[in-house]
């Protein structure tokens, strides 16, 4: 990261919430020391063209500032729908810790959710109709604490993570266009 970084996220216009996740890395990690974070994608264009890297460049320093660094993967780049569907295949859970109710949609989490799997979000409007009846967990905005209690009750309950899983994927398939 280059010297001249601001590296407090916090004057970036287009945080994501992902510094939520990273702030609860250290309590899920202690208790699932295996947890792999996994940031996939490449930082959009026009944050870019905005901000260059430093929202990026953040989240990297407070990984290693928080000391889970080693718990975190950072792919910096975009991925074909082939690919993402591997990565979303291969998680255990997927989170989105997005911080504006006015989010409208998610087309990860819609993957993610059609394909059967357990979620936690923040209550934004599409993952809030998504993942009701107990089909996900939702958790407050910019909550830390709140997204380590989601993820550690479903890293550690086997049935209750399969029960969310199995909703997400019944519901998913009435989603499904041919």
């Amino acid at each position: 990261m280059p010297e001249e970084c601001d590296t407090d996220i916090r004057t970036t216009v287009t945080q994501q919430g992902i510094e939520h996740v990273i702030n609860a890395l250290p309590k899920l990690s202690k208790e699932v020391p295996n947890t792999l974070y996994v940031l996939l994608g490449a930082t959009h264009p026009h944050e870019v063209a905005a901000h260059g890297e430093i929202y990026r460049w953040g989240l990297e320093t407070l990984a290693k500032t928080n000391g889970v660094d080693q718990n975190i993967l950072f792919v910096d780049r975009f991925v074909d729908l082939e690919e993402l569907v591997q990565y979303i295949a291969a998680a255990d859970i997927y989170v989105t810790p997005y911080l504006d109710e006015n989010q409208s949609t998610s087309g990860t989490l819609s993957y993610a959710f059609g394909a059967g799997k357990p979620v936690i979000s923040t209550p934004y409007w599409h993952a809030t109709e998504l993942l009701q009846n107990g089909r996900g967990i939702l958790v407050p905005f910019a909550n830390p604490k709140a997204i380590a209690r989601g993820a550690l009750d479903l890293l550690t309950n086997e049935r209750e993570r399969k029960a969310m899983s199995e909703a997400a994927y019944a519901t998913g398939r009435e989603m499904i266009w041919e």
